[in-house]
């Protein structure tokens, strides 16, 4: 899988790409980068830098005008290891962008904990990605490192407290923010409604009246009246009991049935436990569970928005009508 990536300040012009896969697909790449790291620099044995994980762990690469620049690997049970950046271009925050994305995937298999065993003069970057030591300093090849953990859960319950502005304000940048408990999230997805100019499209399992309620849901008639490329779009896995009782959905369908659009998602596409709310296809609220007060806000067309748009794209062309909604349209 290959991805854009907006290459550093010290780097421009420079095309900064990804690329994540087996090590069938991507090891040669990987093996030259980690040979020159840690055989040549660090001189450790090359039958201690190559094991059999290597055949069984997900690979993540960096390259620069298709240059493999760095490498990393994140093991079945969990392990992030054999982060190397060539030596030449240390200090450009390609270790921070490569371990980012990393953790982008670890959210997306709903892994609850990355561990990692740091070398000690690299502990302070992965402090400041939410990694904590997690035991006591040891020597191994002859470096000393410390091993640190990364607690998703943990790291959601320390949370920022937004406002409606710092909101506005995150949605001007690219990037990403945390939002936990119960009136954040309704706080957020108020937010992100009213920002909305051209289209919103939501995806979940079923619908829940937790998250939305008809003051909320309001402004979403307006941005369906607003021209003739709007969209107002509801996927649902689960329509029969949702169409059965009354909520704040139903009720503004009921109002507005030729600018809101709901249906079923095909059965091979449905989600079980993730749900995603989109907003002009460039800011992404992305639940790990969505019965749960913990969601993650990507802003200002980042890419995790620009790719989960092009799935609910693929969602809502196989997606199914809900025949207990058409005595509903007004």
């Amino acid at each position: 899988m290959t991805s854009p990536l907006a290459a550093s300040s010290q780097n421009k012009g420079a095309k900064l790409t990804a690329k994540q896969g087996t090590w069938q697909q991507l090891g040669e790449a990987c093996r030259q980068i980690r040979h020159k790291v840690f055989v040549e620099e660090q001189e450790i044995p090359a039958k201690d830098e190559l094991d059999d994980k290597d055949a069984t762990s997900e690979h993540f690469l960096l390259l620069i005008n298709e240059r493999p620049v760095a490498t990393a690997r994140l093991t079945q049970d969990g392990h992030l290891g054999r982060l190397a950046v060539l030596k030449p271009l240390r200090g450009k925050g390609l270790a921070k962008k490569l371990l980012l994305r990393i953790l982008e995937h670890c959210r997306r298999i709903n892994l609850r904990q990355v561990h990692l065993n740091a070398q000690i003069n690299a502990v302070n970057l992965y402090a400041q990605l939410g990694f904590k030591v997690n035991g006591d300093e040891y020597d191994e090849v002859g470096i000393v490192h410390v091993p640190m953990l990364l607690d998703f859960d943990s790291q959601l319950l320390d949370a920022t407290q937004h406002t409606e502005q710092t909101l506005e304000t995150a949605l001007k940048t690219t990037g990403q923010l945390r939002i936990q408990g119960q009136e954040q999230v309704y706080l957020a997805i108020k937010v992100l409604i009213q920002q909305a100019s051209r289209n919103f499209s939501l995806e979940t399992p079923n619908y829940l009246d937790t998250w939305f309620d008809e003051a909320s849901l309001a402004p979403l008639i307006q941005l369906g009246r607003r021209h003739e490329h709007s969209r107002v779009r509801f996927l649902l896995a689960e329509t029969r009991e949702f169409s059965r009782k009354t909520n704040s959905l139903l009720k503004l369908y009921q109002r507005a049935s030729s600018y809101i659009e709901i249906k079923q998602s095909h059965s091979l596409y449905q989600t079980k436990q993730q749900a995603y709310l989109l907003v002009d296809n460039r800011h992404l609220l992305w639940w790990q569970d969505y019965q749960q007060p913990r969601a993650e806000l990507y802003s200002g067309d980042h890419r995790e928005a620009f790719r989960l748009s092009a799935q609910f794209k693929l969602h809502w062309e196989k997606s199914l009508a809900v025949k207990a909604l058409q005595s509903l349209a007004l």
